[in-house]
C-alpha cells in the first residue's frame, strides 16, 4: 500500500512541478460515445486479450533480457561466474558509487539496468545473476538484503524508467528525443532522491 501511496504522490509532484512548462495550445476534442454497461462477454474478451499481449510481450522481453544477463554475468570466461571480474561486474562497479548511498550495491544495479528494457526483467535478471529461482532466491534475497535496503531497491524500481516501449512511445507522442531524454533523466533523479531520503532517514533512526 505504501508503495501505491509513493507511486500517486510522484505523479502528483511531477505534474505540478512541470504543468507551467509543457504546455499544450492545441485545441483538444474528443467524441464520446454512448457509453453502456458492457456484458461478461465483452470483459472476458477484452481482459484475455490484454492478458495474451502482456503475456507475449513480457515473455519476449524476458527471454532476451536474461540471456544477456546471463552473457555479461559469465564472460570473459576465465572470470568467476557473477562477480565482479564479469562485463556485468564491472558496469555494476561503475554505478556503485551513485548507488551505494541508497543501498543498492553492484549487483543488484545490473538487475535494474536491464530492468530499464521492461521491468519484468529485474527479477529473471537477479535469478541469472544469484543462480537461483521461487523460493530460493527468495531467501537469498531475504538474507542479503534487510528491510531497509529491500525497501530502497522496491522504490527506486518503481519510480524510474518505466520501460523503453514507455521511452518510444513518449518520443512519438512528443515528437522530441529532448522530451524523452528529459523524462527519462527526470525519473531516475526523482527514483534516486526518494530511495536516497528514505534509506538515509531509516538509517539515521536506527534501522
Amino acid at each position: 500500500f505504501a508503495l501505491y501511496l509513493v507511486s500517486f504522490s510522484t505523479i502528483f509532484i511531477t505534474a505540478i512541478l512541470f504543468k507551467n512548462q509543457y504546455k499544450n495550445n492545441e485545441p483538444f476534442i474528443l467524441e464520446l460515445p454512448p457509453y453502456r454497461f458492457p456484458t461478461a462477454r465483452q470483459i472476458w474478451l477484452r481482459g484475455w486479450q490484454e492478458v495474451k499481449y502482456f503475456l507475449n510481450r513480457a515473455s519476449n522481453f524476458i527471454i532476451i533480457g536474461v540471456i544477456l544477463v546471463w552473457a555479461l554475468t559469465h564472460f570473459p570466461i576465465d572470470a568467476a561466474p557473477a562477480s565482479d571480474a564479469t562485463i556485468a561486474g564491472k558496469i555494476g562497479s561503475l554505478f556503485s558509487t551513485v548507488l551505494n548511498p541508497i543501498g543498492i550495491d553492484s549487483q543488484l544495479a545490473i538487475a535494474l539496468i536491464f530492468g530499464f528494457v521492461a521491468k519484468e526483467i529485474v527479477i529473471g535478471a537477479l535469478a541469472v545473476i544469484y543462480g537461483l529461482q521461487g523460493d530460493a532466491l527468495m531467501h537469498l534475497m531475504a538474507q542479503k538484503l534487510d528491510w531497509v535496503q529491500g525497501m530502497s531497491f522496491m522504490l527506486f524500481t518503481l519510480i524510474y524508467t518505466p520501460c523503453l516501449s514507455t521511452i518510444i512511445t513518449l518520443k512519438n507522442e512528443a515528437k522530441s528525443w529532448l522530451f524523452a531524454g528529459l523524462s527519462i533523466a527526470w525519473s531516475l533523479l526523482l527514483a534516486w532522491l526518494v530511495s536516497f531520503v528514505f534509506y538515509q532517514s531509516a538509517r539515521w533512526l536506527g534501522f
